[in-house]
């Protein structure tokens, strides 16, 4: 790994949506900020429009905008972002599929799987269930990292007076409840066969990344519902501050919580979701969550990604000698 490190020495171009925030996602940020933190230099392109018109516009941007700037290694994250840059003759590019790229819907499944087999070099999904589904055999499983300094155990009763939280058991949903994906109407269902709990659900959304570690130490329990997921950071960084999870069984959650005592993986049916959430809460709140995510923070997945950077700029330097 280190020896990989050192011999990379460019910086890196990461390409992504602003459509929706107007800046990349926190993950892509968070990915960003582990790379610079072991000297990488990383700038970004931002898609900055919607819809087709919009990523072909980013397209003729993009490529006058590689033909006045050099970089080593472009990353693209999701799939629609890493097909533009395709087209804008970004190379040698590194492809992040995120989740929704690969589950979500057929027409896009079918495009990044054509450009997974013939057109990427390198190829980034998050997790095994994803790999399965893209049938991409050269992709690589690397998960977004944990910064394990940020997240961490704060005293609960700090945490509540600091955010102002009630006394009542909390259970924290971390999502935008507009997004179809996350099914904000199990968790509510849910929640009302728990009337007899005095739980209270809180649904937040759009939080600075450093205050989330306040948000789920403040938690008894961090749920989750989605439909599908890649590898929900949501999960990796509750358990960082031994903060319990229950979730529906989507992307590597059966992986990150297996020997962790205290959690629950349960279908997506309220009455089911319902009675992990007492199980969780007759457990208590002192799980071990942290000791399992080794190898999942943020420096040795930054370590993982220089490497496949490295691998595919060698390739591509290969390429045009020969």
């Amino acid at each position: 790994m280190d020896r990989g490190i050192s011999f990379f020495t460019g910086n890196v171009l990461f390409v992504c949506s602003a459509a929706r925030k107007g800046r990349c996602t926190e993950a892509i940020t968070e990915q960003a900020r582990g790379l610079q933190n072991m000297g990488v230099e990383v700038s970004f392109f931002l898609v900055e429009e919607r819809g087709v018109s919009g990523y072909l516009k980013g397209a003729f941007r993009l490529r006058r905008f590689l033909k006045d700037n050099h970089f080593e290694v472009i990353h693209a994250h999701y799939g629609l972002s890493a097909i533009m840059a395709s087209l804008a003759g970004a190379r040698p590019l590194v492809v992040s599929l995120m989740g929704s790229d690969v589950f979500g819907s057929w027409w896009l499944l079918g495009l990044v799987r054509f450009f997974s087999a013939y057109v990427w070099p390198g190829v980034i999904v998050k997790s095994q269930q994803m790999a399965k589904r893209l049938g991409a055999g050269h992709a690589k499983v690397i998960p977004n990292g944990v910064d394990m300094t940020l997240f961490r155990d704060i005293s609960r009763e700090e945490a509540r007076i600091k955010l102002g939280f009630s006394g009542q058991r909390i259970i924290l949903w971390p999502a935008n409840p507009r997004r179809e994906v996350k099914n904000i109407d199990l968790a509510k269902k849910a929640m009302a066969l728990l009337k007899d709990q005095q739980v209270e659900l809180k649904i937040i959304s759009d939080i600075p990344t450093e205050l989330m570690p306040w948000y789920y130490n403040a938690a008894d329990l961090v749920l989750l519902t989605s439909l599908w997921e890649g590898s929900p950071n949501v999960v990796k960084e509750a358990l960082a501050c031994n903060t319990p999870v229950v979730t529906t069984p989507v992307g590597d959650v059966s992986e990150l919580l297996t020997g962790v005592e205290g959690c629950e993986i349960c279908v997506p049916e309220p009455e089911c979701v319902a009675e992990a959430i007492k199980k969780v809460f007759h457990f208590g709140t002192g799980i071990n969550g942290r000791v399992h995510l080794a190898g999942l923070d943020i420096d040795s997945i930054s370590r993982r990604l220089v490497e496949e950077y490295l691998a595919v700029s060698l390739a591509g330097n290969r390429n045009r000698l020969k």
